[in-house]
């Protein structure tokens, strides 16, 4: 692949970006993406994913507008050609969304446009501190941002917030972007990738089932009438407890308990001792 590589480190891949001098978001990287995204889908040994920026940094520091501009100069032309890019472009950005496998987003430099859209549609946005912008500029070039930005930023931040940050075109350094709740921790630069890898192995050993339909239920579920996403529970319930990983891990679970309830609560608990799930 021409900008992307890959790092597998036991059931995490590191999924490192490059795309120098800017790290802009393109096309052909969207295609790359995308295909790693279809390898990793089906994958048993990987369970977490972290994304990460491959120039010094950035992460990504948004969608080319080069491409965009050439895009948009010949209004009939784009006017056929441009829904069929973004529907595209969605696609691949469910796909991240709703793969069954956790994904971090280590943002270790500028992040912005589709970039941060790429972070949004992550299960985590973990940030370094520094010198860096993180938002969605794109009003300020008569756009808006177009790879999910107006719909995941929302559900995210809440409306309020998000509308600050859309109509404004706004971008913040880390720790702004921490209060805002565009991101989830900012960490000391040299502190980000252990900290991501730390959270990607703990998620990783967890049952593969119960984080695949914990994803579904939230991300299908969640922004749904509440008794649609009670459905949604109810059937990734069902799935659940039905499957051989649950069965074992609560056996040995209630064994725990009967041998000394304290010791059960305070470590199995806590992934001490669980049973190696299976996936099954």
């Amino acid at each position: 692949m021409k900008h992307f590589t890959v790092d597998q480190r036991e059931h995490v891949q590191i999924w490192t970006i490059s795309n120098p001098p800017m790290n802009y978001m393109t096309a052909p990287m969207s295609q790359e993406l995308l295909e790693l995204v279809g390898r990793a889908e089906n994958d048993a040994d990987t369970r977490a994913i972290i994304l990460t920026g491959g120039v010094d940094g950035k992460f990504i520091t948004h969608y080319s507008v080069d491409e965009l501009g050439a895009m948009a100069a010949d209004p009939a032309a784009c006017a056929q050609i441009f829904p069929v890019a973004s529907a595209g472009f969605h696609r691949m950005l469910d796909r991240i969304m709703l793969m069954p496998k956790a994904v971090i987003a280590a943002i270790n430099g500028d992040c912005m446009g589709g970039g941060y859209e790429l972070a949004l549609a992550c299960d985590f946005r973990l940030a370094a501190d520094g010198p860096y912008q993180i938002g969605l500029p794109e009003a300020v070039l008569g756009i808006l941002p177009g790879g999910g930005g107006t719909q995941r930023l929302p559900r995210l931040i809440g409306r309020g917030r998000a509308l600050e940050v859309l109509l404004f075109g706004n971008v913040y350094n880390p720790r702004d972007a921490e209060k805002m709740g565009m991101v989830n921790r900012v960490l000391a630069p040299d502190d980000l990738m252990p900290f991501a890898m730390d959270w990607a192995q703990t998620l990783a050993s967890r049952p593969p089932r119960a984080i695949a339909a914990i994803k579904r239920a939230v991300y299908v579920g969640a922004d749904r009438d509440l008794e649609s996403g009670l459905y949604v529970e109810r059937m990734e319930m069902t799935q659940l407890m039905c499957s051989q990983d649950a069965r074992t891990i609560m056996t040995d679970y209630n064994k725990a308990v009967a041998h000394d309830p304290m010791t059960a609560r305070t470590e199995f608990l806590k992934g001490i001792g669980v049973p190696q799930a299976k996936g099954t």
